[in-house]
């Protein structure tokens, strides 16, 4: 069955989806356009009634004040529950992949959606009281989700602001606040005597893309005090530059070289790369200063724990004891 292109059929469903839409949308308060959106400095408002109202992509939507079933789609809202202690009854597969992250250790959690698309029917089954997804899900996909139970789409912007809003509906908002400053301070701590520039591959069978130092891997590189090149500073909003040629791998040739590779064939074009003059005449090649890392943590996801995965990463590249 693909995961959204099954049919509600009357019989299965009808029933389900209008006693949803009634009682979900309720609970959601405003799903107007993205437009629409409350501002203000917190993305929470008062409690009333055992909910509260969390600013979202979507406008002012109300959560229960302790969720106890939640639908985490997306890596960085699976990530984020799990950090804070949330088991949820269901979540997507990762990017590429049948399952979910492996980093997560999540095998047990029913998949509800692929990277693309909820399976509706999947989502009812699991009946949340609270759906967490990705500040990409589109307005249709939204509605659907909404009407069975509160769906909080956090506001495009940076990744930290992102957790925050999961955080906050989630009722754990300091806790993951004080996670991600003592991730803070390791990442420093790890840097403290260290010099040099930093930059994060991904490397694919079309050659390298260099991920924008605005990603999660690339800030805490920099609390560890790392210095960024242009080919990752100058991306705007694009998350990592379009594919290298090996002859203009010198445009990334940092002091230390962190290759994140997603599957197989990844593995093995970068193995064929360490072959060739261009990637050797790196001089982090030549310091023995390239680390292998996780694709999936340190490209695909900007969760509380991927980021202490990545910066256990700088701390064995840095050498920090």
């Amino acid at each position: 069955m693909s995961m959204l292109g099954t049919r509600f059929t009357k019989t299965l469903l009808g029933a389900a989806v209008a006693g949803a839409l009634s009682l979900g949308l309720t609970a959601c308060g405003s799903s107007g356009s993205k437009d629409s959106a409350g501002g203000g400095d917190s993305s929470t408002t008062a409690a009333k009634g055992g909910k509260r109202g969390i600013e979202t992509a979507f406008g002012t939507v109300e959560v229960p004040a302790e969720a106890k079933r939640i639908v985490a789609l997306g890596d960085t809202a699976l990530d984020t529950a799990l950090s804070l202690g949330f088991t949820p009854v269901g979540t997507s597969s990762s990017r590429g992949g049948t399952t979910a992250p492996g980093y997560l250790k999540a095998d047990g959690i029913p998949l509800v959606a692929t990277v693309k698309e909820p399976n509706i029917e999947a989502v009812l089954k699991a009946n949340p009281d609270l759906i967490l997804t990705s500040s990409s899900v589109e307005k249709s996909q939204y509605e659907q989700l909404a009407a069975v139970a509160p769906t909080v789409v956090p506001k495009s912007g940076d990744w930290r602001s992102v957790l925050g809003v999961y955080g906050d509906a989630l009722g754990h908002k300091d806790q993951l606040t004080a996670k991600l400053d003592a991730l803070d301070k390791r990442a420093a701590k790890a840097g403290e005597g260290k010099s040099g520039s930093a930059v994060v591959m991904r490397w694919m069978p079309s050659g390298p893309i260099v991920m924008n130092t605005t990603n999660m891997p690339g800030e805490m590189l920099k609390k560890a005090g790392a210095a960024t090149l242009p080919i990752a500073d100058d991306l705007g909003a694009q998350p990592h530059s379009d594919p290298l040629s090996l002859e203009n791998l010198n445009k990334a040739d940092a002091d230390r070289v962190f290759v994140a590779t997603l599957n197989a064939e990844g593995e093995k074009a970068l193995e064929t790369a360490r072959s060739q003059p261009a990637f050797t005449r790196l001089k982090a090649v030549g310091a023995d200063r390239v680390a292998g890392v996780d694709g999936q943590v340190w490209s695909s996801s900007s969760g509380p724990i991927a980021a202490e995965k990545v910066v256990e990463d700088i701390e064995k590249a840095f050498g920090a004891k």
